[in-house]
């Protein structure tokens, strides 16, 4: 099974995001761009692959390990941004303007934890983002790359981040279907 670890995010956030992403698809009307559903977005906060079911029970176990040490926290949501840059881009993206830090932290403690038992670390620093869309053609790169030169946005929504989830991706030529498989809540004291 295909897994990764992500924040999901309330219902008003995804709206928030759905109207900005509709603004987009406005703007960029070219072919050869997936846009991700509303329902779907997420923060990535560390993807596994291809992984057995003894394997998930490690990660599983991995997560719950490291409950105790984290905290909730909060990520306001905003700024436009995209991989592999913005002249050039393949995917496009929301990012953090606030708790990225927090977010970062807790997938760097995942990770390590998540190495300790096998799995490979991340070689990459992380970047909170959501992804918006995936560019698939030149056109659809040409025109993507021409917005993130103009495009400025603010803050869309601030959400609370009090556990992460373990996802399950099943591909289909419709596109991924994602399934909470496990939650795991942050019980880290928090100085309250």
């Amino acid at each position: 099974m295909r897994l990764f670890f992500a924040v999901l995010l309330p219902d008003d956030a995804i709206e928030a995001l759905k109207r900005a992403q509709e603004e987009l698809q406005t703007t960029i009307n070219e072919g050869g761009i997936s846009w991700v559903r509303p329902h779907q977005f997420h923060y990535t906060v560390k993807f596994l692959g291809e992984t057995t079911p003894a394997r998930a029970r490690i990660a599983i176990e991995a997560a719950e390990a490291i409950q105790e040490d984290l905290v909730p926290f909060r990520v306001t949501l905003g700024g436009l941004g995209a991989f592999p840059n913005r002249e050039r881009p393949s995917v496009v993206w929301v990012g953090a303007t606030e708790g990225g830090e927090e977010l970062a932290r807790s997938a760097q403690l995942l990770d390590d934890r998540l190495g300790q038992v096998g799995f490979s670390k991340e070689k990459r620093p992380f970047t909170a983002h959501l992804t918006l869309a995936r560019i698939k053609t030149y056109a659809g790169e040409v025109a993507a790359a021409r917005l993130l030169k103009t495009a400025h946005w603010g803050d869309l929504a601030r959400v609370q981040v009090d556990r992460f989830v373990l996802m399950r991706s099943t591909l289909h030529p419709t596109g991924a279907e994602y399934t909470v498989v496990d939650e795991f809540p942050f019980r880290g004291d928090t100085g309250c």
